[in-house]
């Protein structure tokens, strides 16, 4: 079995989350708006000689007005995250659910799951003999075809975001690091973007510098691929230090190691005995 390494939809998870005490401390600003509010109308309902009534009439108005306003914009703000939130929690899902397919790889190949580098976070890394791949996991559901411009169509529609052109750009920059941290190594990155509940219809080519495919297809496609280079034990070894080494960057991937670079070497050392 592959070795793996990370928590695959972590960084989905904890934005997950994040957002959800967002809602919360919304909801206490709200709430403690409203109080304030609250206490200036009760004040008016007692005489106060230096207001008039006029003056009362117009504070308890203004107050009232606030109240109105502050409750349509909670519940759209709230609604808002709530559906954020949901679409967020799906996309750790599809994540997870790639990242039980990549564990089913054969030994040899090193997966590294939700990867946090400077040019953004990578759902999955897979380094191996065919080679080495970064996967993006979409939860979308519908078709997915291509738009003829390098980019997706998701339902016959453009999408709200150059995700091609993205992700290759962080491939792209991901390899340059990768490439300086385990110098001599000229391999070939691959982008793939994986989908795990819609019908993909891009076909190969249509989608610039990355390919899309469903989950049930990911097994073969990187189980066998043919670069025409078989990657060696120890380049893949190589190569996935490297990878570990950004990795150890961010604090939550390693769960609290102590020693990072002594996890990484009998990491890779029990992959290569294998």
């Amino acid at each position: 079995m592959a070795k793996i390494l990370g928590e695959s939809g972590r960084y989905v998870s904890d934005e997950a989350v994040r957002q959800k005490r967002q809602v919360i401390v919304t909801v206490i600003v709200i709430i403690a708006l409203l109080g304030v509010i609250e206490g200036i109308v009760i004040s008016t309902l007692f005489p106060l000689s230096w207001l008039t009534s006029v003056g009362k009439a117009v504070i308890l108005i203004a107050a009232l007005s606030a109240i109105w306003f502050l409750d349509r914009w909670s519940n759209e703000k709230l609604t808002v995250i709530e559906k954020r939130k949901d679409n967020m929690l799906r996309g750790a899902a599809g994540e997870k659910q790639v990242g039980n397919l990549l564990a089913k790889l054969p030994d040899g190949f090193c997966i590294i799951n939700d990867l946090t580098t400077p040019h953004g976070n990578i759902d999955h890394v897979v380094v191996g003999p065919t080679g080495v791949f970064l996967l993006d996991a979409k939860a979308w559901r519908g078709v997915v075809a291509a738009d003829g411009k390098g980019e997706l169509l998701l339902n016959g529609k453009p999408t709200d975001k150059h995700y091609v052109r993205q992700f290759v750009g962080r491939m792209m920059g991901v390899r340059n690091n990768v490439i300086a941290l385990a110098p001599g190594m000229d391999v070939r990155f691959e982008a793939v973007l994986v989908f795990t509940a819609a019908w993909v219809e891009a076909r190969w080519g249509k989608t610039g510098h990355a390919n899309c495919i469903t989950d049930d297809k990911l097994y073969t496609y990187i189980s066998e691929k043919d670069f025409g280079r078989k990657l060696k034990p120890e380049e893949v070894s190589q190569i996935a230090q490297a990878f570990l080494g950004m990795a150890h960057m961010d604090k939550e991937f390693g769960r609290g190691a102590k020693e990072p670079s002594l996890e990484i070497r009998t990491s890779l050392q029990m992959a290569r005995a294998d």
